[in-house]
């Protein structure tokens, strides 16, 4: 084989354009399985919503009354979502702050749960990317029919 063969009509050269490609692929979704979520990685909330549900961009977000839930409920239903850990908080050290993973990439979200006034503030959202596909909304409203809020 001579190096006029070398060119990008060999199949040695898509071969390893190939492995380049699945190479880098594996790299990102190890990077989202195992990438750490901590506090610090948690961005401040800087806009309150009136009571009800709000669809964000990534996101969803959730007000409630404070006598409408109960907060140890909540809080224990989070903790058994599958693919779940939290980061920080308890009940008596709001925020409560909740990683998920999702099943097949790992693609972190992250749940913030406090209490303002009389109005318990639940936000979910994802770390990284534009879109959650509805993700975040679909698991906060599967907690609030599971706990009949």
């Amino acid at each position: 084989m001579n190096v006029l063969q070398l060119g990008f009509g060999s199949s040695w050269f898509w071969g390893l354009v190939a492995l380049v490609v699945v190479l880098c692929g594996v790299g990102a979704v190890l990077f989202f399985r195992f990438v750490p979520v901590t506090r610090a990685d948690v961005p401040a909330v800087t806009t309150r919503f009136a009571a009800g549900d709000t669809e964000l961009a990534g996101g969803f977000y959730a007000v409630r009354r404070l006598e409408a839930v109960d907060l140890s409920a909540l809080e224990r239903q989070i903790a058994q979502t599958a693919r779940s850990r939290r980061v920080s908080g308890s009940l008596d050290d709001l925020p409560l702050v909740f990683v998920h993973r999702s099943l097949v990439w790992g693609f972190p979200d992250v749940t913030q749960v406090w209490v303002e006034g009389d109005f318990v503030h639940i936000y979910s959202h994802l770390v990284y990317g534009g879109s959650d596909l509805g993700v975040n909304r679909d698991r906060m409203v599967g907690w609030f029919e599971a706990l009949g809020i």
